[in-house]
């Protein structure tokens, strides 16, 4: 929605000073906002809409983490904490450990 692109995804203003350049930030916002509100409606879908505003459940996310090593280890997944579980677990997404 609009609210959407000017609040949370911050597009107040565009600063840009390219035809190419605007037409990449706008693609980009687009995208961003489908995904979103592909968010929101999964979160409604399963209840979390009532524990959790999209930025609340975004910023509990932020800090998960996959580092990658090559050789032997693959990759490792940093610590997933109690309300990182229970979101993942209501998405019905299953971390690769």
């Amino acid at each position: 929605s609009f609210d959407d692109l000017k609040n949370q995804l911050d597009m107040k203003r565009l600063r840009i000073h390219s035809a190419a350049s605007m037409d990449g930030r706008l693609f980009v916002q687009f995208i961003a906002l489908i995904l979103m509100s592909a968010l929101r409606k999964k979160m409604r879908d399963t209840k979390l809409i009532e524990k959790y505003t999209v930025r609340e459940l975004l910023l509990e996310m932020e800090t998960l983490t996959q580092v990658r090593y090559s050789g032997k280890y693959g990759h490792i997944l940093t610590e997933i904490t109690k309300p990182q579980r229970e979101i993942l677990q209501s998405l019905k997404i299953q971390p690769n450990s």
